[in-house]
């Protein structure tokens, strides 16, 4: 399938479905959740952010989300941060980057966490994978020509 507007539209729909069930199944506290990602690569992965519902208007958290679809073989995890000292979506991506270095130094190490990002199966390989996907988000958030404004 040839990739264009139309497959960065529907895979953000179906994405905005997933990030609803992730916030509820989270039980994240939130005004609007935005229908549409701050950042994406489709279909790859997507940074959302939902409102805070104690201060309607602003961000409450932000939601990194990989491909909900299944169609690729070691998505992206979901998780979620605070947005308390993240205003801009390039601040939460180096967070997410900098939170999942930590976690997979943790796991490759044999130490466990609880909470998100949930990683089943084989611990040692979910870090590996983890490790590197931070790594790529660490470039992301580097990236200046990703962040320039339209």
């Amino acid at each position: 399938m040839e990739w264009d507007d139309s497959a960065d539209f529907d895979w953000c729909e179906q994405q905005f479905t997933a990030i609803q069930s992730y916030v509820a199944a989270q039980q994240i506290p939130h005004g609007l959740i935005c229908d549409w990602p701050e950042w994406y690569t489709a279909p790859y992965v997507g940074l959302w952010v939902v409102e805070d519902p104690q201060d309607p208007g602003y961000a409450g958290h932000w939601i990194l989300a990989g491909d909900s679809t299944g169609a690729q073989p070691q998505p992206v995890p979901f998780d979620h941060l605070p947005a308390e000292d993240l205003t801009e979506p390039r601040d939460a991506m180096a967070a997410f980057a900098k939170r999942w270095a930590a976690l997979a130094a943790k796991a490759s190490k044999g130490e466990a966490w609880q909470g998100s990002p949930v990683l089943a199966g084989d611990v040692a390989a979910q870090a590996k994978q983890l490790a590197r996907q931070a790594q790529l988000l660490a470039m992301w958030a580097q990236d200046e020509d990703l962040w320039a404004e339209d």
